[in-house]
C-alpha cells in the first residue's frame, strides 16, 4: 500500500509541474513573441520481481513478473515554431525564419534573444524592446546599439525590406542585427519574452544582417505568440484527468491502512 501512496504522491506531483507549464502557456497566449512551453514524460522506478524463464524444447518460456513503473518529466522546451504576425508600426518588424533579434539589459556585457520585434524608442533616443536596448549593425558591420534616435517625429521612422533603418526615407546607419542558435529549444526563457543561451542551444551565431539562416523581415508586422488556446486546453484537463486519477488511487490506499490500522486496534 505504502507503494501506491508513494507512486500516487509522485505522479500528482509530476502532473502539477506539467500543468503549471500548461498555465503558464495560456497566459501568455496573448503576448507578442511568446513561445510555448512543452513537456514530456517517462517511466521511473522499474519493479522487476523475477525475469522469467527461457524458452527451451519448442516451448515459450515464462513472461517476467513485474509491478510497473512510476512517471517523471523527461524534459522540457521552448516550442520555436512562427506565430502568425498582425499588423504594427512603422517602427515594427517580424522575422520569417528562424531568426532572433539581440537585446542588451546591461550596456552589451550580456545578451538577451527574442522574436518580439514591438519596437519603442525611449526618452533617451535607444530602440528597445522588453525594455532592453534592441541592437543593430552600422554601415562597417559591427554590432552596436541602435541609439541618438531623436528625430522630432517618432512616426517616419521604418524599416526596409533588407532589415535597413530610415526616418523619412533616409538611412540612418544602422541595420537590424539578427541571430539564430543550432538549438533554439535549449535556451531558457528570461526577462519578458526574451531568451538566454545555455550549453543546450549553443553559442547565437555571427550577428548578420537579414536572408539565409536567419531569414527574411517583415516590415511593419509583429509576430503572436504561437500558444494556441485549444491545444493547451485539452492538455490541462488530460493533466486534470491523470491527477485526479491517482488521487483516487491514494485515497484508496489510504483507505484500506486506515481500515486494517482499525481491525488491529
Amino acid at each position: 500500500m505504502f507503494d501506491i501512496m508513494s507512486r500516487a504522491q509522485n505522479a500528482i506531483s509530476v502532473y502539477n509541474d506539467a500543468l503549471k507549464e500548461t498555465s503558464a502557456n495560456i497566459a501568455n497566449m496573448n503576448v507578442p513573441g511568446a513561445k510555448a512551453l512543452d513537456y514530456s514524460f517517462q517511466s521511473i522506478y522499474e519493479r522487476l520481481i523475477s525475469q522469467g524463464s527461457a524458452s527451451s524444447n519448442n516451448q515459450g518460456g515464462t513472461n517476467p513478473i513485474q509491478l510497473g513503473q512510476g512517471v517523471s518529466l523527461a524534459s522540457t522546451s521552448i516550442d520555436f515554431s512562427a506565430g502568425e504576425t498582425i499588423t504594427g508600426t512603422s517602427l515594427d518588424l517580424a522575422i520569417s525564419g528562424a531568426g532572433l533579434f539581440i537585446l542588451s539589459p546591461d550596456g552589451g556585457s550580456s545578451y538577451n534573444y527574442t522574436r518580439a520585434g514591438g519596437f519603442q524608442i525611449d526618452a533617451f533616443g535607444n530602440l528597445t524592446s522588453n525594455n532592453m536596448q534592441v541592437y543593430g549593425l552600422n554601415n562597417y558591420g559591427a554590432l552596436v546599439p541602435i541609439t541618438g534616435l531623436t528625430g522630432p517625429d517618432m512616426t517616419l521612422y521604418s524599416w526596409t525590406a533588407a532589415g535597413k533603418l530610415q526616418y523619412n526615407g533616409n538611412d540612418t546607419g544602422y541595420s537590424i542585427a539578427l541571430t539564430y542558435f543550432a538549438n533554439p529549444s535549449g535556451l531558457v526563457q528570461a526577462q519578458g519574452t526574451t531568451f538566454k543561451e545555455t550549453m543546450a542551444s549553443g553559442s547565437a551565431a555571427t550577428a548578420q544582417t537579414a536572408g539565409g539562416a536567419v531569414g527574411s523581415l517583415l516590415p511593419g508586422q509583429i509576430e503572436q505568440s504561437n500558444i494556441v488556446y485549444l491545444t493547451e486546453t485539452i492538455n490541462a484537463l488530460e493533466l486534470q484527468r491523470a491527477m485526479s486519477g491517482n488521487l483516487s488511487m491514494l485515497k484508496m490506499a489510504s483507505d484500506l491502512i486506515s481500515s486494517f490500522i482499525q481491525k488491529l486496534g
